[in-house]
């Protein structure tokens, strides 16, 4: 502890302290839906999750679903059926091209490699966008998520809902009431990937034939050619492959971090340590433990600054929650934080918890009202509410769980991160991992 105190005072004294990033704020108020018109909206990637955003999107009475895309073709069809008027595409480049001026917003629900290529194609058509979770498959793209939203002063949303769910929120009303204490240590778990999607994997070899209503092309986008492969890909395995996804800290972490930032105002890491296994050339490990240190952020926070861990892989901090006295039944996905009076189990999926020394403490829980997070952002877009998530708020948050997936590249070795120069002070080399290269013909647009 007194190390760490001492890095953290070292730190603020040098200019290191947590600040908002510098792309994440507004420049001047958003473009907004002309009261009494109807929004013309465009769905990229209709399946799975895809498809839960369609059908919430084409629930708002504002809202008409007049495109359709995805590189599935039978996906496509089902999602067809249900909005017949709607014009039907395989190629989300071709649907900007032909819908241009018809548009007035777009939500992307294709695997992470492509949210950032697609959403900022549409905001240079100064769409409002909606962009899955994680927002983005590098640093480097989260930046310019915010950046392009501030640009063309569009209205934005990250899907993450349980931010809007009452769960969270009640977690949140419970801290503010003060019972924990300054907050010094935060720890946050998930059962994935365990169960979920495969990682610790090598690439497979061979080659499958490519089905006949599938654009292999056009789902690899922007990632390098690889042959297709019956069931490792798509249409949910890409999540462990470092191509295509971001692993079980990118996944969840967006969701199950979530209370860093909001709760305690922590955006930016000022080091990142990795503790387990490194991942292979393919994919990311079965499991992984991640420290963050953040110099203190909000009054809820110890002003020593507060320990962030990540666990994934269903492991847990079983000693610590023993400690507290958490019991058997300890949530699968959830953030324990850690006061000097008292801890705080927050999960978006159960109800929080309060633990003392003396056991735990029964809570009333605030009666809070239901907020429906696609709506929130239709109603954002006419100016009627404001966006929970904006990619103000959640390209810093992605920006957080991308830095532990550089860490795992260096079990046991901190990395001091600053974030105004986006570089590692004593790393250079992992630099180079805060971006990647585009295949030739798909590389990002320019803001």
């Amino acid at each position: 502890m007194t190390n760490r105190r001492t890095f953290l005072k070292r730190a603020a004294v040098a200019g290191l302290a947590a600040t908002v990033l510098p792309l994440a704020g507004c420049a001047s108020a958003p473009r907004l839906m002309t009261a009494g018109t109807r929004m013309r909206h465009a769905c990229v990637g209709v399946g799975g999750m895809g498809g839960a955003d369609l059908n919430h999107f084409g629930a708002h009475p504002d809202v008409d679903i007049v495109a359709l895309c995805d590189v599935d073709s039978r996906t496509l069809a089902k999602a067809a059926a249900q909005f017949p008027t709607a014009r039907v595409y395989a190629d989300w480049r071709s649907l900007l091209d032909a819908e241009r001026g018809q548009l007035d917003s777009l939500n992307v629900s294709t695997p992470d490699h492509m949210h950032a290529p697609i959403a900022l194609a549409a905001m240079r058509q100064r769409l409002h966008v909606y962009c899955q979770k994680p927002l983005s498959h590098t640093v480097r793209e989260a930046r310019l998520m915010a950046k392009a939203a501030r640009h063309y002063r569009v209205v934005t949303q990250m899907g993450i809902q349980n931010h809007s769910g009452v769960n969270f929120r009640r977690a949140h009303e419970i801290l503010k009431r003060g019972d924990t204490g300054p907050i010094h240590e935060v720890h946050v778990w998930t059962d994935r990937p365990a169960g979920w999607w495969a990682q610790g994997q090598e690439r497979p070899t061979g080659s499958d034939a490519i089905p006949a209503e599938l654009d292999w092309n056009g789902w690899l986008g922007v990632a390098p050619r690889r042959p297709y492969k019956e069931g490792k890909y798509h249409a949910f395995s890409w999540r462990g492959v470092k191509d295509f996804g971001t692993g079980a800290q990118g996944d969840m972490g967006c969701h199950l971090m979530d209370p860093v930032p909001w709760f305690l105002g922590l955006t930016t890491p000022l080091s990142i340590r990795s503790e387990g296994p490194a991942p292979n050339a393919e994919s990311f490990p079965e499991w992984s433990e991640v420290h963050y240190e953040f110099a203190a952020g909000n009054a809820a926070c110890h002003p020593d600054g507060v320990h962030v861990v990540w666990h994934d892989g269903g492991r847990k901090p079983d000693a610590l929650l023993a400690e507290w006295g958490a019991g058997d039944a300890v949530y699968a996905n959830a953030a324990l934080l850690v006061g000097d009076e008292a801890a705080l189990i927050a999960s978006p999926y159960d109800d929080a918890r309060l633990l003392t020394r003396q056991g735990e403490r029964p809570l009333q829980l605030p009666d809070l009202p239901e907020i429906h997070h696609w709506h929130n952002w239709v109603e954002a877009c006419f100016g009627r509410e404001a966006p929970r998530t904006p990619f103000a708020y959640s390209a810093p948050l992605t920006e957080t769980a991308l830095l532990g997936n550089i860490a795992l590249e260096y079990p046991g070795e901190t990395l001091r991160w600053h974030a105004e120069s986006m570089r590692f002070l004593d790393k250079p080399e992992a630099d180079a991992l805060l971006h990647k290269r585009y295949r030739r013909g798909w590389e990002l647009p320019r803001i």
